[in-house]
């Protein structure tokens, strides 16, 4: 029996929370399409496990927790919060991010042709990345 697009979408969510790249690319098409926040494109599903890949990496313990959504044909809009934590130099630092963000997946023939993500991306720079440089005197 064919899962319907909300409970294809629930476990693409599910194996995004458990970090789980082979369930994740067993879920998507093979010209995947991800949006990101800023509107950049990256096609095909093994690139995207590649940088799904890095981004557990430079956010380890990343979540998603959907609190609302619905369903239009094939098309599954998704609301809620995403967060996790950041890692700097090889460590992962103290605190973490979490941030109000939305989701629109587009489903064709039981995969996940696109995933796209709507939220502001302040959260993406560590705080000690977000200090102010001390300025350099220079002599002329």
């Amino acid at each position: 029996m064919a899962r319907s697009s909300f409970e294809l979408v629930g476990a693409f969510i599910s194996a995004i929370n458990a970090r789980d790249l082979t369930t994740m690319r067993s879920l998507m098409t093979d010209d995947h399409v991800f949006v990101d926040a800023r509107g950049a494109k990256y096609f095909g599903a093994d690139l995207q496990i590649e940088n799904w890949r890095q981004f557990f990496f430079a956010y380890p313990q990343y979540w998603i927790f959907i609190d609302s959504s619905f369903a239009y044909g094939d098309r599954v809009g998704l609301f809620g919060e995403c967060g996790g934590k950041w890692r700097v130099d090889g460590t992962i630092i103290p605190g973490s991010w979490k941030v109000t963000a939305a989701w629109l997946a587009e489903v064709q023939d039981g995969k996940i042709r696109s995933w796209s993500i709507f939220c502001d991306t302040a959260w993406a720079n560590a705080p000690e990345q977000n200090r102010i440089p001390t300025l350099a005197i220079m002599e002329a």
